[in-house]
């Protein structure tokens, strides 16, 4: 078999939602992260070793047939650049700068490591209308069909019918990802009957994952709820503010509200009003108690349809002996 060495550390909703790539790597796969990626993928089926960027040298003394560099940082670079390999996809080290392969350009040139320069990568990106499964599918020369997230990390919580998860937090990276109307969603939320609850901090990933698990549906911003959300199947709601709703692809269960103010705040890391303030809190309702709706239609089709089923005659065919 085939040995294949994947690098993505980066964010760590990044890291989950470059999983979908394990569907189509027909290899023997080795994946470099940062050590706090573990827990959402160590229990990988189609991941045969997890190795810490911090002690990468390990990979080293082996030879890949292919190597895919999907992280920007200098360490990855490096050692995509100095493993060896037969052949190389993406991100690698050229003389004292950071570059990438003729394959990964049409991803890359929307990078900080872009050769055009960031005005023009900025407008490249806010112009983009491809998912990000459809770059780096198309980079090992795959085409991207839908393939889901692979998160098997194991969950000890089952879904709280009507609980709505909230994640109101976003890292200091990007503060106009805090959007200002959760206290109000979570008010008006619990007059319509719902229940509601803020995700924490949790020391241990699994937890958190566990949080989202326990909900029926999830509204938060690009963050890593919002991709742990679509991995375990739940309904999300997605803002976005400042960031591309474009590369994010919802498999049939997210709904995307965009903030009026995108253009001016896009991939801004500055505080701006305008921008968290944006989206109304009777939108993001609306979804979800269409959503809910929905549901209880559902349900009400499907019982009906079992009582019609339980009410028509069985016919018993005799046959002649």
């Amino acid at each position: 078999m085939n040995k294949l060495l994947l690098i993505k550390t980066g964010a760590l909703g990044d890291v989950v939602r470059t999983t979908p790539l394990l569907h189509v790597l027909d290899a023997e796969v080795t994946w470099v992260t940062a050590s706090n990626a573990f827990p959402l993928l160590r229990h990988n089926p189609r991941i045969a070793r997890v190795v810490d960027i911090e002690r990468a040298d390990v990979v080293s003394g082996r030879e890949y047939d292919l190597v895919v560099s999907l992280d920007e940082d200098p360490r990855a670079a490096d050692l995509a650049t100095r493993v060896m390999k037969q052949a190389l996809v993406g991100v690698y080290r050229a003389g004292f700068g950071t570059t990438y392969t003729d394959s990964a350009r049409e991803w890359f040139d929307m990078s900080l490591i872009s050769q055009l320069g960031k005005a023009k990568a900025d407008e490249l990106k806010f112009q983009n209308q491809k998912t990000y499964q459809e770059f780096i599918f198309s980079m090992i020369g795959k085409a991207f069909c839908g393939e889901e997230y692979l998160l098997p990390v194991p969950v000890t919580t089952r879904p709280v019918p009507q609980l709505v998860g909230l994640e109101a937090r976003a890292g200091d990276r990007w503060p106009m990802k805090r959007w200002n109307g959760y206290e109000a969603l979570a008010a008006q939320l619990e007059v319509e009957g719902y229940r509601v609850k803020y995700l924490e901090q949790r020391e241990r990933l699994e937890d958190y994952i566990d949080d989202i698990n326990e909900c029926d549906y999830l509204v938060c911003g690009d963050t890593l709820a919002m991709h742990v959300g679509l991995a375990l199947r739940k309904k999300v709601v997605a803002l976005f503010t400042c960031t591309s709703p474009q590369e994010i692809y919802g498999y049939g269960r997210m709904t995307k509200v965009v903030s009026p103010m995108l253009r001016e705040d896009f991939y801004s890391r500055k505080p701006d009003h305008g921008a968290v303030n944006g989206i109304s809190v009777e939108q993001v309702q609306r979804i979800i108690c269409a959503w809910e709706d929905e549901g209880v239609a559902a349900v009400r089709r499907a019982r009906d349809a079992d009582q019609r089923d339980r009410r028509r005659p069985v016919v018993v065919e005799q046959r002649e002996t």
